[in-house]
């Protein structure tokens, strides 16, 4: 798979500049973190990696480092001029999980009762997952307000997940205790 089908535009040039902005990488690098935080859903090939990194380089948005041997791989680093670029381009993915989450009911639609009730089970627990990974991973970017205001919120959502879901439990289990007509 060469693009995440419906990913932003431009997502694959901005996570290239981002991960670049956390540590000077190579290619190869790049390219194994994507396939790992997606676990292989998305696999950019090299054919747009490497152009991406020509592009950025071109731009001035990064340097590739001669200071750092990796093998024969260039390695590279951002520049002011690449950070710049992504705090001016920070918001750009601020909405894509709203589109992503618009979509929903249209999965939901072409699940046959099986694929229901695993992803009902598998997509709630990785939710958490998600809420636990990206709260942990933020943390220190967050103030201390931050964290406990999301935090409050994310337990008044889970109170009221509960409180929806024993009223379903209840509701099926009255519903099997009542005779059946027949």
């Amino acid at each position: 798979m060469t693009e995440l089908k419906g990913a932003p535009r431009g997502l694959l040039l901005y996570y290239v500049l981002h991960s670049i902005s956390i540590k000077p990488m190579h290619g190869y690098e790049i390219l194994r973190d994507i396939d790992s935080k997606t676990e292989g859903a998305w696999r950019p090939g090299v054919g747009s990696v490497y152009p991406i990194l020509k592009r950025l380089l071109g731009r001035g948005y990064v340097e590739a480092d001669s200071t750092i041997q990796s093998d024969t791989r260039r390695v590279y680093r951002i520049t002011d001029k690449g950070r710049e670029e992504l705090k001016k381009h920070g918001d750009m993915f601020t909405g894509s999980w709203q589109r992503w989450f618009a979509m929903r009911r249209l999965y939901f639609d072409m699940l046959d009762p099986a694929g229901l009730r695993h992803m009902f089970i598998e997509g709630s627990r990785k939710q958490f997952d998600m809420t636990k990974e990206l709260l942990d991973s933020r943390r220190d970017a967050l103030s201390l307000t931050d964290i406990d205001f999301m935090l409050r919120e994310y337990s008044l959502n889970l109170e009221r997940q509960l409180e929806w879901t024993q009223n379903r439990l209840r509701e099926l289990k009255s519903n099997q205790a009542a005779p059946r007509m027949r």
